[in-house]
């Protein structure tokens, strides 16, 4: 099952877990469409490989 972004992260864009994914799962990126006017980050549970390299960011 895909990590999900949850407090302290909902309404923020902090990218530390963006950094964190060896897959890029994580969107939408600074270089991705809408970022500008996303209020959160979300997790792609397809492309998730539960690896658990965003949880202690």
């Amino acid at each position: 099952m895909a990590y999900v972004i949850a407090e302290p992260c909902i309404g923020t864009k902090d990218t530390a877990c963006v950094d964190a994914c060896p897959v890029d799962c994580i969107h939408p990126r600074k270089d991705e469409p809408g970022y500008e006017q996303a209020e959160m980050l979300y997790i792609d549970p397809v492309e998730c490989i539960d690896c658990g390299a965003c949880v202690p960011v």
